[in-house]
């Protein structure tokens, strides 16, 4: 009977000290996974008209295993630079910074925003957005597209053709 007891008694301390070795092993690992960031809009090489009221279109999700921290939204003049090493220079034109704290903790984050309207004389041509997340343990992430700003739209739609045919809504 002893010998049971004694035998119990050393199973369970085996397996405490085994569960209290893989535990610690576990807590040294180093999370060293970056978020995943996936763009639906812009698409790349997407046209923008200048004097958009409501500003530029953003829409993407974020996924991180260990959990999301923070995103951030930079959209800068591009026509001076490029990203394939980033380092942010001025540029003339117009420009949308802005930091979100919405998806903290979160796994998974769907984001919808938009900029600031953009001016009408905003300078046209070539221009970067850059999506850059952060997860819990500070792993870094950034995505960057490239759309074109174009001239005002100030074509009116609801104006009647001289033309004798019907067009779709527009």
């Amino acid at each position: 009977m002893k010998a049971i007891k004694t035998f119990c008694y050393s199973a369970a301390l085996l397996s405490a000290g085994l569960l209290f070795f893989v535990t610690a092993c576990n807590e040294n690992e180093k999370d060293v996974t970056k978020p995943v960031i996936t763009v639906e809009e812009p698409a790349e090489g997407d046209t923008v008209h200048a004097g958009e009221a409501h500003g530029l279109h953003m829409e993407f999700d974020l996924e991180d295993e260990s959990g999301l921290n923070e995103y951030k939204v930079d959209v800068h003049y591009g026509g001076d630079h490029s990203h394939s090493s980033y380092v942010k220079t001025t540029g003339t034109g117009w420009s949308f910074q802005k930091t979100y704290g919405d998806a903290k903790g979160l796994r998974n984050h769907h984001a919808h925003h938009h900029s600031d309207s953009i001016p009408a004389d905003a300078a046209l041509g070539e221009y970067h957005l850059g999506i850059l997340a952060t997860d819990v343990h500070g792993n870094e992430a950034s995505v960057y597209r490239t759309f074109t700003l174009v001239a005002p739209d100030n074509h009116d739609h609801d104006h009647d053709h001289e033309d004798d045919h019907e067009h779709e809504d527009e």
